[in-house]
């Protein structure tokens, strides 16, 4: 509990061991890769518990020559990740409040402590254990979803399309302008990622389409030795009076169903997307949101 914290830009972390960090523990997602932060981050630096025990990332921008905390796009949970039992959560919130005098981090699934700390709140995010195999996921299915299965699969083709960047402009074609925070530079940065990680197979991308080959939803996934994670959705008019998305999100289910991941639904709190995701039956996996407000000064 007596662990050095330091606070490091990029430049001064040791790449490998702030990975092995994040690779070698539960609670290390994928989006705490060090390429992962230096892809999408506008500016961040890390903090080092001990000899790399646990590391954090702080995504920070500046504004009126203040330091502020923000959320990059496409970056779900961050927070404090590796070995927990070495970390001074005490001593961690105040070296995070002195970092930067305000805005908002995300914290992960396991940072109950440091979530208290900071006096943050849950954020809810759905998973599936797909180790579990098919039979044992559908069970866990709403009617609604098993009766729209059932009624509107016939006809819908379901396809493994790999090349990602037709699946990022059709979601910013759909859905940019409801994202005016996300910006061109930002989907400029995700692609370049996507590309590193489709390199290494963990770029994946799958759509259903129609008796003519029209896309009617796609979906685009990353993925790391713990968890498949579901990025980026598009569902086009035509798809949703088909339901497309149901069957699309159930087969993806199938085809990856017994392996030892975690399917993480990236939880949302629009009220159409978060009803989606429960017709799955997947389990509550709560995630923290501090917010500090300059003014206040909490």
């Amino acid at each position: 509990m007596n662990n050095k914290i330091l606070i490091l830009p990029p430049h001064l972390i040791e790449q490998v061991k702030w990975d092995d960090c994040v690779h070698n523990h539960l609670n290390g997602l994928i989006y705490g890769q060090y390429d992962y932060l230096d892809s999408i981050c506008d500016h961040w630096h890390g903090i080092v518990v001990g000899n790399y025990e646990a590391v954090m990332a702080l995504p920070w921008r500046k504004k009126y020559g203040f330091r502020y905390y923000y959320t990059p796009p496409f970056m779900q949970q961050l927070g404090i990740m590796g070995n927990l039992d070495a970390v001074n959560h005490d001593t961690l919130a105040r070296a995070i409040r002195q970092f930067a005098w305000y805005g908002d981090l995300h914290l992960n699934f396991s940072n109950h402590q440091l979530a208290s700390a900071l006096q943050s709140k849950n954020k809810t995010n759905f998973i599936i254990n797909l180790k579990n195999g098919f039979e044992a996921i559908q069970a866990r299915y709403s009617n609604d979803l098993k009766q729209i299965l059932q009624k509107n699969s016939q006809g819908l083709l379901y396809s493994r399309d790999d090349n990602f960047l037709p699946a990022i402009e059709s979601y910013r074609e759909y859905y940019a302008a409801r994202m005016p925070h996300v910006s061109e530079d930002d989907f400029l940065r995700f692609s370049v990622l996507c590309k590193q990680l489709a390199n290494r197979s963990d770029c994946i991308v799958r759509s259903v389409r129609n008796h003519r080959g029209i896309m009617l939803s796609n979906v685009l996934l990353l993925k790391d030795k713990k968890r498949i994670y579901h990025l980026f959705n598009t569902v086009t008019p035509e798809g949703r009076t088909q339901h497309s998305n149901h069957k699309l999100i159930n087969q993806v289910l199938q085809e990856f169903a017994g392996q030892d991941l975690l399917f993480d639904f990236e939880g949302s709190e629009l009220e159409g997307v978060s009803t989606f995701n429960k017709k799955f039956g997947g389990h509550i996996q709560p995630y923290f949101h501090y917010k500090r407000n300059l003014l206040r000064g909490v």
